[in-house]
């Protein structure tokens, strides 16, 4: 009997597992992945010029000891820290350059003597590798 139970709520636990629905990220388009990359190197300039302008508060000396090393640490974790915001600005300004779809209405050149020119919907995907 209890292997009996225990069978049954194993094989409702992998029906119940396989039923579930996956629930997929939403794609981004390539205005998406553009403004994305925009505002992170946005993000990364205003990291970095801070760091930068802490560094040159700190470097003359004028600076109390006690708030010296505090603009030393964070200038330093914010230059290092736009680092990786200006490499995440480029991976998505790369994915988005490298995707193009379009969709257009060509024109068909006439086979006879006639001078219509027929349309017909084109669409095209461009992957640049």
């Amino acid at each position: 009997m209890k292997k009996a139970i225990l069978f049954t709520i194993l094989l409702v636990l992998s029906a119940l597992s396989f039923g579930q629905q996956i629930k997929s990220a939403p794609t981004l388009t390539k205005q998406d992945y553009l403004q994305k990359s925009k505002n992170q190197k946005t993000a990364a300039w205003i990291l970095l010029g801070g760091g930068i302008a802490m560094f040159a508060i700190a470097a003359p000396g004028n600076v109390s000891f006690d708030a010296l090393g505090v603009l030393v640490v964070v200038g330093t974790v914010a230059t290092l820290s736009s680092i990786p915001l200006f490499i995440a600005a480029g991976r998505n300004k790369k994915k988005a350059m490298k995707v193009t779809a379009s969709f257009e209405m060509e024109k068909l050149p006439p086979m006879q003597q006639v001078s219509v020119f027929q349309s017909y919907p084109a669409a095209s995907i461009q992957i640049n590798l």
